[in-house]
């Protein structure tokens, strides 16, 4: 009876119980994908992700996978987050000598391509904040005026919230994953939101989409950029805390349609998101420019460990389900 280390990290948040819970799996090597995705359904977060260290022994440092309860997915932002957070904090990833100024970059082979993680150690060697570069920012879709109406109606939302934001028109952009940017009137009308998830699903099915990620410009905390909420049920996840791939994409979108203030080379955004599910998160945005010119994507923030123990999966080949102790 084979038996894997798994903890529980809860990521872009300093505090337990807050951000976006990701499930970790810090040696996944001889797992099969048929028990990585019983695991991932067995943890009923909605992702799990699966490390193999793979420095000098291929074109990456690790090679990352990400399950969903009902499906694998090229890249996830706040798994990513707390995956490279606890493989610091189990020091498979150590700070680096004073020239590197605390941060330590490292490589991840994902479904999405070979990306950099770049950790960041604070003073006694214990990581401060996880940042990962997400693909270049691609516009791959933008919905009618009749899409946007079906859109307001099935996401609950006030009529005009979205069809009458007059700043930019929503856009599906990826940064990894393609995901429906969709900027909302004001705060209110976001927080009122009350999806019918089915026809959310629909709807993300339809138009090949991951998610439907609402926004507004009015924020809780004057320090924050925008105010979001994450729906995709179509890959199992209703709603979400925190969403990383898609903050990236949101960043992007802000930059690319002026909503921001664009500072070259930085802008810096800060996303609020997860009030509405009492887990609130902080999602930092760095987005890189030249002459116009998206060149990087950065998303990331802190972490928590929040729960470790050891599941039992049997032999890979066998099929059997996952048993596990958390503790």
């Amino acid at each position: 009876m084979k038996t894997v280390d798994i903890f529980q990290v809860d990521a872009f948040t300093d505090v337990v119980f807050g951000g976006n819970p990701a499930g970790v799996v810090p040696d996944a090597s001889g797992l099969s994908e048929e028990i990585m995705q019983k695991i991932a359904r067995e943890m009923a977060l909605s992702e799990t992700a699966f490390i193999i260290d793979t420095r000098g022994k291929g074109p990456a440092d690790f090679e990352v996978r990400f399950f969903t309860p009902v499906a694998e997915v090229d890249l996830c932002g706040h798994a990513t987050i707390g995956a490279f957070w606890l493989l610091a904090e189990l020091g498979m990833i150590r700070a680096g000598s004073q020239a590197d100024q605390g941060e330590v970059r490292v490589h991840q082979l994902t479904k999405a391509g070979k990306l950099p993680v770049d950790i960041l150690f604070g003073c006694e060697g214990t990581p401060s904040r996880v940042m990962m570069t997400q693909t270049l920012p691609e516009v791959v879709g933008q919905p009618s005026r009749e899409e946007l109406q079906e859109l307001e109606r099935i996401l609950g939302a006030p009529e005009g919230c979205i069809t009458g934001f007059e700043g930019a028109a929503p856009q599906v952009v990826s940064t990894g994953l393609p995901d429906l940017i969709v900027p909302v009137t004001s705060r209110e009308a976001l927080l009122s939101m009350r999806p019918n998830m089915a026809a959310v699903a629909d709807f993300c099915r339809r138009r090949g989409i991951i998610s439907v990620h609402c926004f507004s410009l009015e924020t809780l905390d004057p320090a924050s950029t925008v105010h979001c909420r994450d729906f995709a049920p179509a890959v199992g996840i209703p709603e979400e805390p925190a969403t990383g791939t898609a903050s990236g994409a949101t960043g992007a979108y802000l930059v690319l349609n002026r909503l921001v203030e664009v500072k070259e080379p930085v802008t810096k955004i800060v996303c609020e998101q997860g009030h509405v599910l009492k887990r609130p998160s902080l999602i930092h945005v760095e987005v890189t420019s030249q002459s116009g010119e998206i060149t990087s994507v950065r998303v990331g923030g802190s972490a928590v460990t929040a729960i470790k123990g050891s599941i039992a999966v049997g032999h890979s080949g066998e099929g059997e389900s996952p048993r596990g102790r958390l503790a």
